[in-house]
């Protein structure tokens, strides 16, 4: 009994000894944070006329000073803080300067040094901030870092500080590649990557559109410049027969983006694809170019096997005008299976109704106007029953 009393005692004594420890060390840690984020608000202050001074004269021609006096450890650790973040808000001109600011500080030296010699958080902490320096003697050693990584998202971070601190193409195309090969479901966020490098990624985009790796064409299709040039379209032509139908998708997406690349002949090889996905983009884009030259394109597409294309055959159809009304109102006269002619005439309705809505002298014009056209096909009960 003496025993397991002596036991019962000897374990409230030592829980009590870890309760009381860890009490002990939560306050400590408080108080340290407390004081870390006081000195850190002081340092602030000390330095808000010079980060003032900076930002004031990001657009003048003279080089920017140097802060007055020294700077402890504490003052240059709050300055880079608030460069930095003055850093990620700028572009082009006012990005250069704030970079040459950085070199006359030491701080991307500071912060290789940190690179080379720590792990986990801290050394992905400071590829963020030589990425946001823009750092260009840091890229060999971000490039060997990034290929120790294990991380996913730690290589994405070192991957985006390796873009904004690249001397070349060369250094692109070696991040892209090692990071592709360990992530290739992310093209677009490569493309995302790629666009924050002062480093003109356009010359790799044509590289890799015609590469045997489908991983570095997904890439380069996802950073393809808005206006892209016919050297790109004839690529992109080559593509909508690619194996990968990932790739052929793609290349139909960014043939179809605007209608000024595409003659009403490759429009016709698109909407009889034999994808049905290409199909369903050509028969939408269509629609969003307004170019009723289609008209008789889309009223073959809309008995397509696939819903979607009829369905955005119809669309557009509606979107075309009178030329486009009148060849639903044909269509939902006319067409044999039942499905198609209910398609036609749902979009009829929607055509009416959207004609009535539009106030002022246009709206009334072409409100009348569809409604003679439908009379034309349908009897007058039937347009009262539509339109009512």
């Amino acid at each position: 009994m003496f025993q397991h009393l002596q036991i019962a005692y000897g374990f409230i004594c030592v829980a009590s000894a870890l309760i009381v420890s860890g009490m002990v060390l939560l306050l400590v840690f408080k108080w340290r944070n407390l004081r870390v984020a006081r000195m850190k608000d002081e340092a602030r202050k000390k330095q808000q006329d010079y980060v003032a001074y900076v930002i004031a004269h990001l657009d003048a021609d003279e080089e920017l000073k140097l802060p007055i006096g020294p700077l402890d450890k504490w003052d240059l650790a709050v300055l880079e803080e608030q460069l930095i973040e003055l850093a990620e808000r700028v572009k082009g001109r006012h990005r250069e300067r704030l970079a040459e600011l950085f070199e006359r500080l030491g701080l991307p030296e500071m912060e290789l040094a940190r690179l080379s010699r720590s792990f986990g958080v801290s050394r992905l902490d400071a590829a963020y901030k030589l990425g946001a320096m823009g750092c260009s003697q840091a890229a060999p050693a971000l490039l060997s870092v990034l290929k120790t990584e294990r991380d996913e998202p730690g290589r994405f971070i070192i991957a985006r500080a390796i873009a904004r601190c690249a001397r070349d193409t060369a250094d692109l195309r070696e991040m892209v590649t090692h990071m592709v090969a360990l992530s290739p479901e992310s093209p677009r966020l490569m493309a995302e990557i790629l666009s924050e490098s002062a480093v003109d990624p356009v010359p790799l985009m044509r590289e890799w559109i015609e590469h045997s790796d489908w991983r570095l064409v997904l890439v380069a299709m996802a950073g393809m410049p808005s206006t892209a040039d016919q050297e790109l379209l004839g690529s992109l032509w080559k593509l909508i027969g690619a194996d990968e139908k990932e790739i052929r998708i793609n290349a139909a997406k960014l043939l179809l983006r605007s209608g000024d690349g595409v003659t009403p002949q490759q429009v016709e090889s698109l909407i009889t694809h034999p994808d049905w996905e290409i199909r369903s983009l050509t028969a939408k884009s269509i629609g969003r170019w307004a170019d009723d030259r289609y008209v008789p394109l889309l009223s073959r597409a809309i008995e397509d096997e696939n819903w979607w294309v009829r369905y955005n055959s119809a669309r557009s159809l509606a979107a075309l005008g009178d030329d486009g009304f009148r060849a639903l109102c044909e269509i939902a006269s006319q067409a044999k299976q039942p499905e198609i002619a209910d398609l036609a005439m749902q979009n009829i309705q929607e055509a009416l109704r959207s004609e009535s809505d539009v106030s002022g002298q246009a709206g009334a014009a072409g409100a009348k106007t569809k409604q003679a056209m439908y009379h034309s096909y349908f009897n007058t009960q039937q347009a009262g029953h539509m339109t009512g």
